[in-house]
């Protein structure tokens, strides 16, 4: 019989250890005493504040030491000698966002802004105005003139080796290359790369500026890319000094050190871009292990089971994640639609939405509002006599705050000054008329905590915090997500993008510029290709040119002939003679109108006529005077062309 009740007695005992270990491993709760936990995520030399006696703090992180915080030497060895210095670092918080209210401007200072806005306004209009009334019409493809002299060639093809443009410059190097001319090539290539040095302000290119002049300039001036440019320098003059073939691969060359130094600038502002965002993220990395940073909190709460992580995706889309539990921090930014999204994830669900305090407004299906109160003196924050019984004999301290005004339907679990500090309530769905005597309806939770004081990393250091912010998120499930500034980085379209990130203004701007850049510039959609310029023959030119057949074959008889022959039937017609009147009486007639002598005409027409039929000029006479003289007495009798004067451009 005693040996029954005795293992009756030790089967009692296995059965109540297994229960135990059972229902802690159902609840997810490792059988671990959460000092130790918190004493070994804050042994990581990243806590810097619990290893560094020097640590600076704020002038918020400085009210956890008042609190205590610095007696768990145990846990934050280094922390009482920093809370005695005075609070020295910058207040850092990614909670809320930062705003900037400028001082309000007199009238005065208000009209001199509007007036110089109403000028810059002015002078872009008269800008654009003369950009498009004063500008000069574009040449004509076809133009009347003779060809261009060899001192005009010589202009011209000098101002085409003066280009200035560096995209034109690069473009004209790699045609020159495709078409086999690499020493052309090569010198574009290196004018562009001067040009772009020229334009940004290190070098001044000058007709008598040697190599060697612009090497030492970017020397001074660049002292980072000098070496390339000294390689590109040098292989620039082996071509332009030396007698070997220019090569294809010597091309490739150079043209790979001159891109390369012409995208230096890009890959500057690409270097700084990535140091200033590495700046920003150590700069956040290092808040987040600060004592007002989340890093110790959400590490001590995986050791204890949990799965937190940072949520990125909007919280409109929160139905659409595998979620138990979204706490959501003050740095969160929630509009209409991710309140209403929340709301159905609470309901359809049976999700736990946690509200770690935040200046914003509560909707009324919350239940709860938080309220501005800041206490006289800490006051440590009590457990409801429900989860006294519930967690135990626990203790928590966080600085003054905040309160909550609570509605009907809500439950606090937590006070402080006899205040809500945190409260729950059960949310849920009308249950069918089918089933109201089995269904309550319930679907989800709500707990709303007056500020997040219990989710920093000093909050470990004091009482049973740790422990108390355990119990309250376990009842929502392990699987976590927590929403703070960095929620609705992740978009799902551009225009999105655009409106979290607060673009819009910029986005405009941009736009404006670009439209002024255009209506200024012009936009092409293709390659540039230059308009060969036809140049039409003037009539001088034909004169000219036969002219000069006459002066090969020695016809200057034949040709004087024929300017007879027009001239004399071109003032026959001045002179309103008939054709049958002879030469005499034409002589008489211009003779009469010229001032000129009856036989000085006459001999005139008769050299013309003789000329006209073939005869042999006599000794010493002039044939290409007498045309003058022809050419005169048109001009004397009303000009050459009987009707006006036509000025020939030679």
């Amino acid at each position: 019989m005693s040996r029954f009740a005795s293992l009756a007695v030790v089967s009692f005992a296995l059965l109540s250890y297994s229960a135990t270990a059972a229902e802690k491993v159902a609840s997810g709760k490792p059988a671990v005493d959460p000092a130790k936990i918190v004493r070994d995520v804050l042994a990581s030399e990243q806590f810097r504040f619990c290893h560094e006696p020097s640590y600076p703090l704020t002038p918020a992180e400085k009210h956890w030491c008042d609190l205590g915080a610095g007696e768990n030497t145990r846990a934050c060895p280094a922390l009482r000698e920093v809370c005695k210095h005075d609070a020295s670092a910058k207040q850092l918080e990614w909670s809320e966002p930062f705003s900037l209210r400028l001082p309000e401007l007199g009238r005065p200072l208000r009209l001199i802004l509007w007036i110089v806005f109403g000028l810059g306004l002015a002078v872009l209009f008269f800008a654009l105005l003369r950009h498009f009334l004063d500008r000069t019409p574009k040449q004509q493809v076809v133009t009347v003139g003779a060809d261009a002299s060899h001192e005009d060639e010589a202009a011209a093809t000098l101002a085409r080796q003066i280009e200035t443009d560096v995209q034109r410059l690069l473009e004209r190097s790699r045609a020159a290359a495709q078409a086999g001319d690499f020493r052309a090539a090569i010198g574009d290539a290196y004018a562009a790369l001067l040009r772009r040095l020229e334009g940004a302000g290190v070098v001044r290119v000058e007709p008598d500026r040697t190599n060697g002049d612009y090497l030492r300039e970017v020397g001074s001036a660049r002292p980072t890319i000098a070496p390339r440019m000294a390689e590109v320098v040098d292989s620039v003059e082996r071509v332009q000094f030396g007698n070997a073939t220019v090569t294809g691969e010597a091309f490739e060359k150079i043209w790979t050190g001159v891109v390369g130094l012409l995208a230096e600038r890009i890959g500057m502002l690409v270097v700084i871009g990535v140091l200033l965002l590495a700046g920003a993220c150590g700069q956040r990395s290092d808040w987040e292990y600060s004592p007002s940073g989340r890093a110790g909190v959400v590490d001590y709460l995986g050791r204890r089971g949990f799965k937190v992580r940072e949520r990125l995706l909007s919280l409109a889309k929160i139905g659409e994640s595998e979620v138990d539990e979204l706490i959501l921090l003050p740095g969160a930014q929630v509009g209409d639609a991710e309140w209403n999204a929340l709301k159905h994830w609470v309901l359809d669900q049976e999700g736990s939405l946690v509200i770690a305090g935040g200046a914003r407004t509560l909707p009324g299906w919350i239940g709860m509002r938080i309220v501005n109160m800041q206490a006289a003196q800490p006051q440590p924050v009590s457990l409801s006599e429900a989860e006294k019984r519930r967690w135990g004999a626990l203790r928590a301290v966080v600085p003054e705050g905040n309160s909550l005004d609570c509605q009907a339907g809500t439950v606090p679990l937590l006070t402080r000054k006899q205040a809500p500090y945190a409260a729950e309530r059960q949310l849920g769905r009308e249950p069918a008329d089918n089933d109201r005597d089995t269904d309550d309806g319930d679907a989800g939770r709500v707990l709303v905590l007056a500020d997040d004081f219990l989710f920093r990393n000093a909050s470990l250091l004091l009482a049973d915090n740790a422990a108390v912010l355990e119990n309250l998120l376990r009842d929502g499930g392990t699987t976590v997500d927590l929403a703070g500034d960095l929620t609705g980085l992740v978009s799902s379209n551009p225009v999105q993008s655009v409106q979290r990130g607060r673009l819009g203004p910029a986005m405009l701007q941009l736009a404006a510029l670009l439209l002024v850049f255009f209506a200024a510039k012009g936009a092409r959609f293709g390659r540039p290709i230059e308009t060969p310029r036809v140049h039409a023959r003037a009539f001088a030119e034909h004169v000219r040119a036969l002219g000069l057949h006459y002066a090969r074959a020695r016809a200057d008889r034949h040709s004087l002939g024929l300017m007879g022959t027009y001239a004399i039937e071109r003032l026959r017609e001045r002179c309103g003679l008939r054709v049958d009147r002879g030469l005499s009486g034409l002589a008489e007639a211009v003779a009469t109108r010229t001032g000129r002598s009856v036989g000085a005409v006459m001999r005139l027409f008769i050299e013309a006529r003789d000329a006209g039929k073939g005869v042999v000029a006599e000794a010493g006479a002039r044939d290409l005077e007498t045309a003058a003289e022809l050419c005169k007495l048109l001009e004397e009798t009303g000009g050459t062309s009987g009707r006006k004067r036509i000025q020939s451009h030679v």
